[in-house]
């Protein structure tokens, strides 16, 4: 099967903590956060409830952009991803989401006046909003993220159906 030169979009994400000063849960049971990037879904280990949330986790995602010549097609298509936090409590029967945090994957893996300046490392902190029984201030997410565009190579019949496995290729950094 022939081979094709296809770009990549990783982005490793390091969740330090949840702080939310003087808020006390009602519920004792452990807390989650829960992430959606690129279509993908991972959780943290759960916490015990009483802020801050010390997480310390770190979590990569990948996706293969089959049709991309050049990183900013990666970029520009980035824009009609959305990257999700929720922070959910394991209070039966199914767990209760305390807060979300929603961005497009653009602007959550480049945040800032030039989308695209490099590789990109950059600690931070977003604010979530509050859901359900909640009180008080708003939780803040603590985190950093790096972010690589690199080329690979794909089978043709993967690009076909624009999967994200890579069979093999060189890694060339964009970033």
């Amino acid at each position: 099967m022939p081979k094709v030169k296809a770009l990549q979009c990783a982005l490793a994400l390091e969740i330090r903590s949840v702080t939310c000063p003087g808020v006390v849960l009602k519920d004792k049971e452990d807390i989650y956060l829960s992430i959606c990037v690129f279509g993908q879904y991972k959780k943290t280990q759960c916490v015990p409830a009483t802020f801050p949330l010390v997480f310390n986790a770190r979590m990569v995602f990948e996706k293969v952009f089959p049709e991309a010549i050049d990183p900013g097609d990666v970029v520009a298509q980035l824009e009609y991803d959305t990257a999700v936090f929720e922070l959910i409590q394991l209070v039966p029967p199914v767990g209760e989401t305390l807060s979300t945090y929603d961005e497009n994957t653009r602007d959550f893996m480049f945040p800032g006046p030039n989308q695209i300046s490099g590789h990109h490392d950059s600690n931070r902190q977003v604010t979530m909003r509050r859901i359900s029984g909640l009180r008080g201030i708003a939780p803040k997410l603590e985190f950093s993220t790096t972010s690589v565009i690199t080329e690979c190579l794909i089978s043709s019949k993967k690009c076909r159906t624009q999967t994200s496995k890579i069979l093999c290729g060189s890694r060339i950094s964009y970033f």
